[in-house]
């Protein structure tokens, strides 16, 4: 059973870009916390959601359209539940809105990724599996980005989702598709490698380490049977 995540994050583990048979460049560009987390460290601030009186509504953290609410930094939902977010993916003001639903996290064996290239750390590492619907409920043009959406390891450890080359069969881990505009709504599976031998303890959306987190918490099944996935 996953457990809660509102806790102060110890490190973090890059994406892995996989390859077959040739190495990866270490790059996710999902406009997540990594730079943060290495200046600040273990911050974990929780951001401002605006000021309120008595009565009145909160302004959002991020400005996005009208008639969409955002879900409350900090919310821990369950798998199968919708929450609203936002980001900017980029530096600039654009912001970027999606509804998320985390559906199932499902381990897999390792040696799924027999066929591509790891190093030590990696063939030490726990693979997941992770299914979700995300729809963009925003103004901003979203293909190719990577949603800034996490697993949280038993160390407090966030870990980005990996990338791949060529064809990944068992979870693809793709970046939003081409044509990713308002309206446009898609299920992914993406794959994430936990250091370690690591095991989930939940899955974050955390754009900036000062963010607090929105986390779904769930059952994770167990690992099946070894899938060939792509590579040469």
């Amino acid at each position: 059973m996953l457990r809660g995540a509102s806790r102060t994050v110890a490190a973090l583990a890059a994406a892995v870009v996989l390859a077959a048979c040739t190495a990866g460049d270490g790059s996710s560009g999902s406009g997540s916390p990594t730079d943060e987390a290495a200046e600040e460290g273990t911050t974990a601030a929780v951001p401002s959601s605006g000021d309120a009186t008595p009565g009145s509504t909160p302004s959002p953290y991020l400005p996005v359209p009208a008639g969409v609410e955002l879900t409350d930094p900090g919310s821990e939902l369950g798998f199968g539940e919708q929450a609203t977010v936002a980001w900017r993916p980029s530096k600039g003001d654009e912001v970027g809105v999606l509804n998320v639903k985390v559906r199932r996290v499902v381990g897999a064996d390792i040696k799924a990724l027999q066929n591509w290239q790891l190093d030590a750390a990696g063939r030490g590492s726990s693979l997941y599996y992770v299914t979700m619907t995300v729809a963009n409920v925003g103004d901003q043009d979203l293909s190719g980005q990577r949603i800034p959406l996490y697993v949280l390891d038993g160390a407090n450890a966030l870990v980005e989702s990996s990338a791949f080359k060529k064809e990944f069969k068992p979870c693809p881990s793709p970046a939003l598709p081409e044509g990713f505009v308002t309206g446009e709504k898609v299920t992914v599976c993406q794959a994430y490698l936990v250091p370690r031998h690591g095991e989930v303890d939940a899955i974050s959306f955390r754009p900036t380490v000062k963010f607090n987190p929105i986390t779904w918490v769930g059952k994770v099944t167990e690992p099946k049977e070894p899938e060939k996935g792509g590579g040469d």
